[in-house]
């Protein structure tokens, strides 16, 4: 009861809220022999407000009692990307999608040599470079933001589209899990939870501290390096940030905490803000078979919205772990899954855990859609949207999308109010539809807003 009370705050207010990556960029992916996984992949899509035409099933086996005992890659072609890639090209969605979500039930490790996670497999489009790289960890993803040393030039932060607009086919796929509920992991109910703190953060612009908390432990000094840099980026953007020599305890205003150990309790922190990215960089925090190390669910299960573990030995490799820029990305507008892959040199055996699309410092405006007068239309439509908000964002590109696939775009007016866009309802069935527009701001990080309403085509017969 209490989810589903939150839920329906969630949905007023969410509505008057930007976004980073839209709902109708991602591909959310459920394991269809997994009941856990289609129910929370149907939660979420909910809490989003993604196109059904988004939710793709697979029909995975149900693996033995631990996956991260791994898949080959040939069980990975065939079971996830072949059948997820030729979903997204029949229903039209390939020229727009962003980013895969993954539900609970699936694998987490890919068996190659060294092992990759599967989000790593994900991210090359199926295509890994050399297992040299890898270990080494001295892959350069074209989505990391730097800097790659202390005295190294960072970049701005930017959201996927923006990306996209530049790399075009280059484009690599970036993928977060929802949940990891095998043995060792959480339950559905907790997944569902710090899914709903997720959306719950969007738009708050939190007045909490990022902790970075440094020890004598060789997991933090591989990245302390990181920190001053990142605490006077937080500065500039009105967040708080602090370092630390030891562990928070007690602190009830945690909007993320980075650190580096093997053994770490999270349930030391009185409070953790919606929204919150904690981890702690050692070897085997998404390692669920191995139970020396904390796991990155325990953030989760403490509280956190989202964290990231190795799903192999990673060695102390700073690159293969997120930057501190992390809250940097995140506190520009960012996305979670967006700052994630900014942060993160070599993300080939990292797994990312939570709710992918939070994004607390993002802009509240929203988008009205017009030019419909009845639930049931007919004919050509004369469409219109508006944006309408406390910012003062140059919205430049309307995109209109039938029941999930894109069908145009037209340019602004004056910045916060489309063209017309000409909708010929007759190339369309009869029946009823799902009709949005999508707003996107100019700028490197791209906020976008969206509005939707249902309608029934009715035509000739």
């Amino acid at each position: 009861m209490r989810i589903t009370c939150i839920f329906l705050f969630i949905l007023a207010v969410t509505a008057r809220c930007g976004l980073a990556i839209g709902p109708h960029e991602v591909l959310l992916l459920a394991n269809g022999q997994s009941v856990d996984s289609v129910e929370i992949a149907k939660e979420y899509m909910k809490l989003r407000n993604i196109p059904e035409q988004n939710m793709v099933r697979l029909d995975l086996p149900v693996f033995k009692d631990d996956s991260c005992n791994g898949i080959t890659t040939n069980e990975f072609t065939a079971y996830i990307w072949e059948p997820a890639v030729r979903a997204m090209k029949e229903r039209g969605l390939e020229d727009h999608i962003l980013a895969w979500v993954y539900s609970v039930g699936f694998p987490i490790i890919v068996a190659t040599e060294p092992s990759v996670s599967v989000q790593g497999l994900t991210f090359m489009r199926n295509n890994l470079p050399s297992g040299d790289e890898i270990r080494r960890g001295v892959y350069n993803s074209v989505l990391f933001g730097g800097p790659h040393g202390w005295d190294d030039v960072s970049h701005y932060s930017q959201t996927f589209d923006v990306y996209k607009q530049w790399l075009g086919d280059e484009m690599p796929l970036p993928s977060m899990m929802l949940g990891y509920t095998g043995a060792g992991g959480s339950t559905k109910e907790a997944v569902l939870a710090y899914l709903v703190r997720g959306v719950e953060a969007d738009g708050r612009r939190p007045a909490g501290t990022v902790y970075f908390v440094t020890s004598d432990d060789v997991r933090s000094k591989c990245r302390e390096w990181q920190f001053n840099n990142a605490v006077k980026e937080l500065k500039s953007l009105g967040v708080k940030a602090v370092i630390v020599p030891k562990f928070p305890a007690g602190a009830d205003d945690v909007m993320g905490l980075m650190m580096g150990a093997a053994i770490v309790t999270p349930q030391r922190v009185a409070g953790y803000l919606p929204g919150c990215m904690a981890e702690h960089l050692t070897s085997a925090a998404g390692v669920f078979k191995d139970g020396g190390q904390t796991k990155l669910t325990a953030w989760l299960e403490a509280g956190a919205t989202a964290s990231a573990g190795t799903v192999t030995e990673p060695f102390s490799i700073w690159a293969k772990f997120p930057n501190a820029r992390f809250f940097t990305h995140y506190a520009s507008g960012c996305s979670m899954i967006e700052s994630f892959f900014q942060s993160v040199m070599c993300p080939l055996q990292i797994l990312f855990v939570g709710e992918p699309l939070a994004q607390p410092w993002v802009l509240r405006d929203e988008a009205v859609l017009s030019g419909i007068d009845d639930d049931a239309v007919s004919g050509v439509l004369k469409l219109k949207a508006v944006v309408k908000g406390e910012s003062n964002g140059y919205y430049s590109r309307y995109m209109f999308l039938l029941d999930g696939r894109r069908i145009g775009v037209v340019s602004s007016i004056t910045g916060r109010e489309s063209e017309v866009f000409q909708f010929d309802s007759t190339a369309f069935k009869n029946g009823e539809h799902l009709l949005r527009v999508v707003a996107y701001r100019a700028g490197l990080v791209r906020i976008q807003v969206f509005d939707e309403k249902k309608i029934v085509i009715r035509n000739g017969n």
